[in-house]
Formats: structure tokens, C-alpha cells, sequence
């Protein structure tokens, strides 16, 4: 098997790259007609399909769509794609809205969702439901994604009606975009096409064939040159993942020449900004929030003209508007939050960084011309199998803002005095150490910016004020109440005793008394007054 028929030809027609004792001579390839001619090979036998009316399609993509080509007069097809929930009759709902509306469908098809989007859909539960969703137990662990075409524009008031009534049922749902039915060419395609025929029309087709193609390129062998301002705590961290596969460099106030080399990272010094951005296909600003802005109106836009620029702040709607507003629309933005980072407990001296299976790595493509480039440095975390999830700034923000804050928080009032080393530890005190490691691992500039940059900081820190004085309080009202207690049961005892001796005494007494009564008469107590009752009888 290869990568296509066409690549199938090329392979057979260069003669390398072939399976064991496979030679040109002994081996065929299922091709179209066209590879064929391209690469010059002989035609054994056509329509070798068992299926005459099977076909492969092909779809053109773009940036900017074609709808406003599209005239009543076209017959027109869109593709979408949705989720839904998981409940009894679901699709049925979400297939009623185009059928109560006449419009007819020529494709539908499901997939599992791809784990970015899983998790994305994960984000929005937990952000609607709160903690319920997050204890859920039920919930599933892979969804389904619905692809659908429907034979109508998406500017037609009957389409946007269906795709309006879609969208309160789904969980998700994006337009892939409206195209001409039956492989009609419009708009500047159309153009292109036919100024392509006319310049050509002296040419034979054999030398207007293609000659290569764009999967003969190889991306994975291409290695991006990726630069790192800030070389701190967090930027040693990436480069030591990035640099297994990609040219890195580093730029830093401070000497980090000796660090940068023991990982084969190059280093710049700050006043050779110009030959440090030179070369580079994307440029990492790994600084703390509150240095954010200074660091970025200190650079050179002119050099970061067409390279994809990416900030990896724990907040991301600040450094969005920083970069907006310095940078032109012929520089790349990309927003992320690696959640996660290096700890006190991380060996640095290990050649092998720390797994990143299974931590969240948020992004946002804010501004990407060169979707290429973006796609390969995003896939650098998705092959370390982190949980891709796309999202804006603001809703990262305002998701996670504050459980960073608090997470933080709480590292940094748990240092290691409070937590010191035992033999045998419990879970939850293991989870609290590593909070602690991965804390006082980072700068205070780090926690500040979360502070400085999350309008509710003051008021988390006000409710840990008062959470403390609560439980302080509880503790107080429970020790008093024990003292109280055990006081008021040592005072009843007291008092029962107390009372046990006068009774005896009471009984001494008594005793005593009928005692002497019996010497002075002679007779026992018993006997007098068995005497006076028969009198009284």
C-alpha cells in the first residue's frame, strides 16, 4: 500500500522504494489514466473496477468561501458537521430540522470525534454544569461526530431556518462551507481555470501534465527552526522536548549559554535580537505576564513578518490583545496554555524530558495564514499524546482562570515545612506534594501576572481568608465544646458522689438509731413494732 494511486506510480515508474523482490518488471499499480501518462507507464487494462459507478472525490479548499458566487440559479450543496447529545432519538431531531423543510440530503456519514474536539466538548459540559459533570460517572468516552450534506446554499433563508433549529439541539455544529453540485467550477477558480487553457492551448497535455505532487514533499523530514524568547524555568522545559525533532535557539537577558548547551539549544544574547530572529519559523515568547507587553513592543516587527509568533501564558486574553495590537496581519498568532510544566522533583539531569501523555495543551489559531506551519508545530504536542483543545482566549480564561489561581495558592501556602517527607503517605498527601513541587518550581512573576491579570484574584484571596477563619472558628467552637463537656461530666460526677456520701451517711445513721433503741428496751426494733400494731388493732 502507498500514500495514493499516483504515489503508487511514481514509486513503480523510479523503480525505488519498492517491496522486497518487487522489481518494474514483475510489479503493477492501480492508477488513474492520468498518473499513467505522467510518469510514463503502460496501460495493462482499463476499467478494472467491479463497481462502474463507484468514483473518488475530490474537494478544493479555501480560506475565503464561494457563496457569494453562488446565484439561485446554481444548484448548490452544502457540508456540515455536528454533534448531539447522547440521548434517545437524537439524530431523529436533528435530521427533522432539514426534513420538516424539504430539503434533501445527499450524503450523511458518522465518525468518531477527534480528541481535540472531545475535550473541547468536555470543556463546555464542565464549564455549563459545574462539578456534576465533572463527578459524572456516565459520561462516554468517545463521541460521535455527524458529516452531512444537504442540497441547498447556506445563504438560502430555508437553509439558515434548518441550521438555526440544528444548533439548539447540538452540542456542536460547523459549516464546512456551500459549493456548486456536479464539479461546477465559480468565481476566481473558474477564471483561473480558463486563463490556465488559454495560455496553454498550443501545448499538448503530456506537457502540461503534473510532474509532482504535493504528498511527494516530505514533511516529516523538514525540520522547523523554532526560537525562544525568555529562557527561564519554562522555556529550558519546552526546548528540551522540542529539540528532539526541530532547530531550536533561545534569547535571554541573563547568560543561559552553559544551559542552552547541555540540551544542544543555541543561545543569543539580547543585543543580537536581529540575527536571533533571522532565520526562524516560529518564535515562542516564553516571559511572564507582566513582562508580556514590555518584551513584545520591544521587538522588531519587521523581522517577524510571516512567521507564526506563539505566547504560552497560564492566561491568554491579555497576551491576545498585546499581540493584536503590535503585531500586522502579515504575522501568525497563536495563543496556548500548556498546562503543565517542570517541578522541584523532575530530574534535570535526565537526557529524556518528563511524559506529557495526557496533559492539556489549549490553543487558540487567533491569525494563520500558513495553516502548514501551524499544524506541524501543534502536532510536536499532539505525537506526546497531550489532549489537544481548541478554544478562544476568553473562554480559556474564563474557565480556568481561576482554578490556576487557587492551584497556585495553595503550592505556595503548602511549602515544603509543612509538607515534609514521610515513608508511607497517603494519596491525597502525595497529590498536595506535587502541588507543592510544581509551584515553588515557578517564579513568583508567573503567580503575580495570574494575580495581576484575573479581576477575581482579590476576592479568591478574600474567600481563603474567610475559609481559614471559618475552619479556625470550627476548630474553636469544637474545642470549647469538648472542654464544656467534659467539664459538666467531671462537675455530674462530683455531684453524684457527693451524693452517694450522704446517702450512706443517711443510712449510717439511720442504723445507728435503731441500734440503740433495741439496748434500751430489751427488745429488738422489729418485735416493738410488731407490738404496737396489734395494740392499734
Amino acid at each position: 500500500p502507498m500514500y495514493d494511486t499516483a504515489g503508487s506510480a511514481k514509486i513503480l515508474s523510479e523503480g525505488v522504494g519498492l517491496p522486497d523482490k518487487c522489481t518494474p518488471e514483475n510489479t503493477a499499480a492501480i492508477a488513474s489514466d492520468l498518473a499513467g501518462k505522467t510518469y510514463r507507464l503502460n496501460c495493462l487494462e482499463k476499467g478494472i473496477e467491479d463497481d462502474d459507478v463507484n468514483f473518488t472525490r475530490f474537494l478544493l479548499l479555501s480560506r475565503t468561501g464561494i457563496v457569494q458566487h453562488l446565484n439561485p440559479k446554481i444548484p448548490s450543496k452544502t457540508s456540515i458537521v455536528f454533534t448531539l447529545p447522547d440521548s434517545a432519538g437524537a439524530l431523529y431531531k436533528a435530521l427533522a430540522c432539514f426534513a420538516l423543510r424539504d430539503i434533501d440530503f445527499s450524503k450523511i456519514e458518522s465518525r468518531p470525534t477527534a480528541a481535540s474536539l472531545l475535550n473541547y466538548l468536555k470543556f463546555r459540559s464542565q464549564q455549563a454544569h459545574g462539578r456534576k459533570a465533572r463527578q459524572r460517572s456516565g459520561s462516554p468516552r468517545f463521541r460521535y461526530c455527524f458529516y452531512l450534506d444537504f442540497l441547498a446554499s447556506e445563504v438560502d433563508e430555508i437553509s439558515q431556518n434548518a441550521l438555526h433549529h440544528l444548533n439548539e439541539q447540538s452540542d456542536y455544529l460547523r459549516i464546512l462551507g456551500s459549493y456548486p453540485q456536479k464539479s461546477r467550477l465559480v468565481g476566481p477558480i473558474a477564471a483561473a481555470v480558463e486563463e490556465l487553457k488559454n495560455s496553454n492551448n498550443q501545448l499538448s497535455s503530456e506537457e502540461v501534465s503534473l510532474s509532482t505532487l504535493p504528498s511527494d514533499e516530505d514533511d516529516e523530514k523538514k525540520k522547523l527552526n523554532i526560537g525562544i524568547i525568555g529562557y527561564g524555568v519554562f522555556g529550558e522545559f519546552l526546548s528540551k522536548q522540542l529539540v528532539k525533532k526541530h532547530k531550536v535557539s533561545c534569547i535571554d537577558p541573563f547568560d543561559k549559554s552553559k544551559e542552552a548547551e547541555e540540551i544542544g539549544v543555541e543561545y543569543y544574547p539580547m543585543f543580537d535580537m536581529m540575527s536571533f530572529l533571522s532565520d526562524l519559523d516560529v518564535v515562542i515568547i516564553a516571559v511572564p505576564m507582566i513582562e508580556f507587553e514590555d518584551v513584545v513592543s520591544k521587538l522588531p516587527v519587521d523581522k517577524l513578518r510571516g512567521k507564526l509568533v506563539v505566547e504560552v501564558c497560564p492566561l491568554n486574553s491579555h497576551p491576545k490583545s498585546v499581540m493584536l495590537q503590535n503585531f500586522g496581519p502579515d504575522v501568525d498568532i497563536l495563543c496556548s496554555n500548556p498546562m503543565f510544566g517542570p517541578s522541584l522533583s523532575d530530574n534535570n539531569e535526565s537526557p529524556s524530558p518528563v511524559s506529557w501523555d495526557g496533559l492539556p495543551m489549549i490553543y487558540e489559531k487567533v491569525r494563520i495564514a500558513d495553516m502548514r506551519r501551524c499544524d506541524k508545530f501543534l502536532s510536536i504536542f499532539e505525537r506526546e499524546r497531550c489532549q489537544m483543545v481548541e478554544m478562544t482566549a476568553e473562554q480559556h480564561d474564563a474557565s480556568t482562570s481561576d482554578a490556576e489561581f487557587v492551584t497556585h495558592l495553595t503550592g505556595r501556602l503548602l511549602d515544603r515545612q509543612l509538607l515534609p517527607p514521610t515513608p508511607v503517605m497517603s494519596k491525597e498527601y502525595a497529590a498536595l506534594c506535587d502541588v507543592a513541587d510544581m509551584t515553588a518550581a515557578d517564579s513568583f512573576d508567573l503567580f503575580y501576572g495570574m494575580f495581576k491579570y484575573n479581576s477575581r484574584a482579590k476576592d479568591l484571596l478574600k474567600k481563603m481568608r474567610e475559609n481559614i477563619a471559618k475552619v479556625e472558628r470550627q476548630l474553636a467552637a469544637k474545642e470549647a465544646y469538648l472542654a464544656a463537656s467534659a467539664e459538666m461530666k467531671n462537675n455530674d460526677r462530683k455531684q453524684l458522689i457527693e451524693e452517694c456520701k450522704i446517702l450512706l451517711r443517711e443510712v449510717a445513721s439511720s442504723s445507728n438509731i435503731a441500734a440503740k433503741v433495741e439496748e434500751k428496751d430489751g427488745k429488738p426494733a422489729e418485735s416493738k413494732i410488731t407490738e404496737t400494731s396489734q395494740k392499734e388493732s
